[in-house]
């Protein structure tokens, strides 16, 4: 099939304000962030709401450790980091391919992972002497501790990391970054829109659904609305959701007779490989509208997880998903 043009991304954005300016590069598709900005006196403080309710922090912090899942965040908005356990939401090990540039360059130590597959490292985050520390509800159990180490402040958000948006806006609260963090929401925006658009054009109003191989429980799938992928397809590109898909949740658990309520025109098949698996041989599965038409567009586990949750990944992963149902190839492909 003669592939489409589509339009390229940039998630490098420059921001000018009355008091400051930021300069982006991109360098093998990784965000590197030099700021000017005049900046408060270090041992300055502020007075910042969080999950937890009132805190005191540095204004201009400048050993900040963050175990929340927020380094694209920080990258964008200019704010330097030396721990980070920004790890894979597959294996809570690796770094994510389109952070380990930055990690690389500027020597991030890494602490643990952020969404709770593995453990943090208190020890090594206490021996990088802190004087901020950023967490999410996942490592609650660990709130005092860390808190004995540093001050330490907790994103507002739920155990699904549904709520991209609200940290990111957050987190420009705390920093004063307003300004940047709104110009990259529009940015993005605008970009989510073009591809909408030439989705639009290629496969009219057609339904979508996005399905995942549960790697846990064997014979059981994982049906995106609001989390991750189904964030993309449904709320970003605006794509139609088909007869099957939960409405106002991040998902669902299902067995493989579920799957015969859907009934989508596209179908988005996420498994550890890339491939169908036993799945190939389901009766149900087989007698899907977007599989007898050929148009299931599959993608690897550890690359959506790594990527559909934070805005840097989302935009390279929109783009992604987008390049796969207008060029009708896998997600995943290079």
């Amino acid at each position: 099939m003669k592939k489409k043009l589509i339009i390229p991304i940039c998630f490098i954005l420059a921001v000018f304000m009355s008091a400051c300016s930021t300069s982006s590069s991109e360098k093998n598709g990784q965000l590197t962030t030099q700021s000017t900005e005049v900046v408060s006196p270090v041992d300055t403080t502020i007075i910042v709401e969080d999950m937890k309710g009132t805190i005191e922090i540095p204004a201009n912090p400048q050993r900040v450790v963050d175990v929340s899942g927020s380094a694209d965040k920080l990258i964008i908005m200019g704010i330097p980091f030396i721990g980070s356990a920004n790890t894979s939401m597959y294996d809570g090990v690796t770094v994510p391919d389109y952070l380990q540039d930055y990690f690389s360059e500027n020597r991030v130590e890494v602490v643990g992972n952020y969404a709770g597959i593995m453990d943090l490292n208190l020890e090594k985050i206490a021996g990088l002497k802190p004087d901020l520390i950023i967490m999410n509800i996942r490592h609650e159990k660990v709130y005092e501790q860390l808190q004995g180490i540093a001050p330490t402040v907790m994103l507002d958000d739920d155990i699904n990391f549904v709520n991209w948006r609200g940290r990111f806006q957050q987190l420009g609260e705390w920093f004063g970054k307003e300004d940047i963090v709104s110009k990259w929401l529009e940015d993005y925006d605008a970009k989510a829109a073009a591809f909408a658009a030439q989705i639009k054009e290629a496969v009219g109003n057609e339904s979508f659904a996005v399905i995942e191989a549960n790697s846990v429980h064997f014979g059981s799938y994982y049906v995106y609305r609001t989390a991750g992928p189904g964030d993309l397809v449904f709320s970003e590109l605006k794509l139609k959701p088909s007869a099957g898909v939960p409405k106002d949740v991040w998902g669902e658990v299902v067995d493989a007779e579920y799957l015969s309520k859907i009934d989508a025109d596209h179908v988005f098949y996420f498994s550890d490989d890339g491939k169908l698996g036993d799945t190939a041989n389901n009766p149900i599965w087989q007698n899907l509208n977007a599989v007898q038409n050929g148009n299931v567009y599959y993608g690897l586990n550890n690359a959506q997880y790594n990527m559909s949750y934070t805005p840097s990944g989302k935009l390279l992963y929109m783009e992604k998903m987008a390049n796969a149902i207008i060029n009708h190839t896998n997600v995943d492909e290079e």
